[in-house]
């Protein structure tokens, strides 16, 4: 019998049949959406190639995210991705891209900025899948367009990884955009096509770009009726970093440039510094009857910017305002959304809870790191596309990341167990000697795992307990120990990695005191309970059904 924690684990590595390749438009383009699925296809170890080098990951490095190999084109890899980048800058597709014995999947990432409908013209119906950001729930989009986000990359979360306690940081809302929304320039477009919410102004670069005023920009809303609202809670900061002041390190620097002049060290240090931050971007938009408005173009990388720096985040009602991302965040949980119809509402709640706010900064910076941090995202967009080459069923690629980045494996029969650490050790423990004194005289103990959950107790004394029971069990019962079960703990698992795991149990081995709070954090009802003098035959059954 062996005890395993999770501090033991290794997170970085994940088997995936099948290279990518990234087509980039040029140098100077910022393929953000690239480049945070490479930062966690890199972390996992999954192989992948591009059309040149870029993105280098220090100044004075010649080591690059993407790399070229001339050995290796499209042609040899299963996944093929572009964006909206390369049709901007008046690319051709690559030779044959869409060749009808094509054996690869195509994918293409879409963040360009405005309704997040308009982009799809008929060359766009060839791809596999478009990965669009700033979805909602209003349109029906086409089969092959997947919401999508911007994310956070390596490159933001390495300038907000040392953050303030809330106590610490300045009571203030940063308000700091450097454009308004308010005026929409589109490429590619029908410009007789009327669009709602917009209005046509101007025509430029041979028609090619059609500028558009947009008719209520939520920066425009923001400003005009939220902003004086809530002054009388934060201090107001709209304090901006210059488009032509450059950082003096020469990494920043490198990355100042290679962003569009986006990254600036001295602004992410006032974001962890800060209590609070506006995110508000795009605009809504009327619907047919004029009655209910709509998000669009909401995403932004101030948005999640400000949720890895800590932040308590500012923006619209997801919900109520249709904004569709592939994991919702919760207001008032992860960030604080506003009703554009009752903003009051808003800051009369945080004068009744002002101690939600730090509730809320610890939430939101969790629930964007789990799920829109690169490995998260990587495996998001593994999930996605090898659903389509039937490599994998859809939620296998996570199932397969966990049993990858364990370094224990999981076996024929996998159980689990939330003992109640908080009751008496002496409880405890003879709880869970019944338990593994079960398994242990099962004739097929080593095809089992028990998983025990410990998110209630530090791994260090649930083991002291857990060596204890298995002392007991060798030295009175003189039960063989050395040869199974495997025995883990599970304490330290993330919420992506718990829901990959739990479909992959058998059964949950019901204890009389649980820990409650664990079970329901982790939906533990929908593990089949098994009872401990039905353990030996349900064991069986597992069996016979493999």
């Amino acid at each position: 019998m062996q005890i395993t924690t999770t501090k033991t684990l290794s997170t970085n590595q994940c088997s995936f049949p099948g290279l990518i390749y990234f087509y980039l438009s040029h140098e100077q383009a910022y393929e953000h959406l690239m480049i945070n699925i490479a930062d966690g296809l890199k972390m996992l170890g999954v192989p992948f190639y591009a059309n040149f080098n870029n993105w280098k990951t220090g100044y004075d490095s010649e080591s690059y995210l993407f790399n070229y190999d001339s050995r290796v084109n499209h042609w040899d890899c299963p996944f093929v991705v572009l964006s909206n980048h390369w049709l901007q800058y008046n690319q051709r597709l690559p030779e044959s891209f869409f060749d009808p014995k094509r054996k690869y999947v195509t994918v293409y990432l879409d963040d360009i900025d405005g309704p997040s409908y308009l982009s799809y013209f008929p060359l766009l119906e060839n791809f596999d899948f478009i990965l669009r950001t700033g979805c909602n729930s209003v349109y029906q989009y086409p089969d092959n367009v997947v919401p999508w986000v911007f994310g956070i990359s390596n490159r933001i979360l390495q300038d907000t990884q040392e953050i303030c306690k809330f106590d610490a940081r300045e009571k203030k809302l940063l308000i700091n955009y450097r454009v308004k929304h308010d005026v929409l320039l589109l490429f590619g477009i029908d410009a007789s096509l009327k669009i709602p919410g917009l209005q046509r102004t101007d025509y430029i670069q041979d028609n090619k770009l059609v500028r558009y005023k947009v008719d209520f920009p939520l920066r425009k809303i923001a400003d005009e009726g939220f902003y004086s609202l809530i002054q009388n809670i934060f201090k107001l900061d709209f304090s901006t970093e210059k488009f032509d002041r450059s950082p003096e390190d020469n990494y920043h620097y490198l990355l100042w440039q290679k962003t569009g002049k986006r990254h600036h060290p001295a602004y992410y240090q006032r974001l962890t510094k800060s209590a609070a931050c506006a995110t508000f971007g795009g605009c809504v938009v009327p619907n047919n009857n004029g009655q209910k408005f709509h998000a669009e173009w909401w995403d932004s990388w101030r948005f999640w910017e400000s949720l890895a720096a800590g932040c308590v985040t500012f923006h619209i009602d997801f919900d109520k305002y249709g904004v569709n991302l592939p994991v919702m965040p919760e207001n008032w949980k992860h960030y604080i959304g506003i009703d554009l119809d009752d903003m009051q509402a808003t800051v009369d709640r945080l004068v009744e809870e002002p101690e939600i706010l730090e509730r809320i900064s610890i939430a939101g910076r969790e629930w964007a790191i789990e799920n829109y941090s690169p490995v998260p995202t990587a495996l998001r967009f593994l999930e996605i596309v090898s659903d389509k080459q039937n490599t994998k069923t859809r939620g296998g690629i996570l199932g397969h990341f966990v049993t990858q980045s364990l370094s224990f494996s999981l076996t024929e029969v996998n159980l689990i167990t939330f003992p109640d650490w908080s009751q008496p050790e002496e409880m405890v423990g003879l709880e869970l000697q019944e338990v593994i004194k079960s398994l242990l005289t099962h004739p097929d103990k080593s095809k089992i795992t028990l998983l025990v959950d410990n998110s209630n107790i530090s791994a260090e004394d649930a083991d002291l307990i857990l060596s204890s029971v298995a002392m007991n069990l060798l030295m009175e019962e003189e039960l063989e120990v050395d040869e199974g079960p495997e025995i883990i703990l599970v304490g330290e698992l993330s919420q992506m990695q718990w829901s990959a795991l739990i479909p992959q149990l058998q059964g949950r081995i019901k204890l009389k005191d649980e820990n409650q709070e664990a079970k329901a954090q982790l939906k533990a009802e929908n593990i089949p309970v098994i009872e401990l003098n039905s353990l030996p035959e349900k064991i069986h059954s597992f069996q016979t059904k493999e």
